[in-house]
C-alpha cells in the first residue's frame, strides 16, 4: 500500500489547486535516483549561470553519461520548486519560451540562482 500524498497548498491563486495536486503526484511517482541527480544537475546549472530555467538544467542533465529515466518529466516542475525551498534558485516573475524544439514553445519560468559563481 503506498502512503498518501502530503500536499502543500498555495492558495495565494497563482497556481489552480489542480494543477498543484499534479505537481505533488509527478514528483511522488518520480524515480528516486532521478530526482537526486536532477537536484545535483539544478545546483550545476546555478553554480554557472546567474538566472536559469529548466531547460537549461536539462542542459546539464544531457551532459551525463547514463542519466536515470523517470515516468514523465512533469516531475520538473516539482523539482524546480524543491530547489527553490533548499535555497539554491529563487522565482522571479519572468516566464519564457523554451528554445527546445521538443518541448515546442512551452512556457519556462526563470530563476535567479542563489549559487552562480563568477569565473576568477
Amino acid at each position: 500500500m503506498t502512503a498518501p500524498l502530503q500536499y502543500e497548498f498555495d492558495l495565494s491563486g497563482k497556481l489552480p489547486v489542480s494543477a498543484q495536486e499534479g505537481m505533488a503526484r509527478a514528483d511522488a511517482n518520480a524515480n528516486a535516483r532521478w530526482k537526486h541527480i536532477w537536484d545535483g544537475c539544478v545546483l550545476a546549472a546555478a553554480r554557472r549561470l546567474p538566472e536559469l530555467t529548466s531547460d537549461d538544467v536539462l542542459e546539464e542533465f544531457e551532459k551525463l553519461k547514463e542519466p536515470p529515466t523517470t515516468h514523465t518529466l512533469s516531475a520538473i516542475g516539482p523539482a524546480m520548486k524543491r530547489a527553490w525551498k533548499m535555497g539554491i534558485l529563487r522565482p522571479t516573475e519572468k516566464i519564457v519560451r523554451s528554445q527546445r524544439e521538443e518541448k515546442r514553445g512551452n512556457y519556462h519560468r526563470t530563476w535567479v540562482s542563489n549559487y552562480y559563481e563568477v569565473a576568477k
